[in-house]
């Protein structure tokens, strides 16, 4: 693959980059030790949180399925 090639912007590829940074937190979340697994995913609830509160839908919702992966990684 050619690193001049780009995907052109649709929900298909919307959807691939969240389940890629999805992956990419559950994959860090594991290196991290078990006792730094849980507040990992908590700072993504918080930062959530906070993006709710400002009305930033798309980036809470980013961020609740990052939580999600964190959780999953720690468990």
């Amino acid at each position: 693959m050619s690193n001049n090639e780009t995907q052109p912007l649709t929900a298909e590829t919307v959807n691939a980059v969240v389940t890629a940074l999805g992956a990419l937190v559950f994959a860090t979340v594991r290196q991290l030790p078990s006792d730094k697994q849980a507040g990992f995913a908590q700072d993504l609830a918080r930062l959530a949180q906070a993006e709710e509160r400002e009305g930033n839908t798309a980036t809470e919702t980013l961020l609740m399925d990052m939580h999600r992966a964190a959780v999953a990684a720690a468990s």
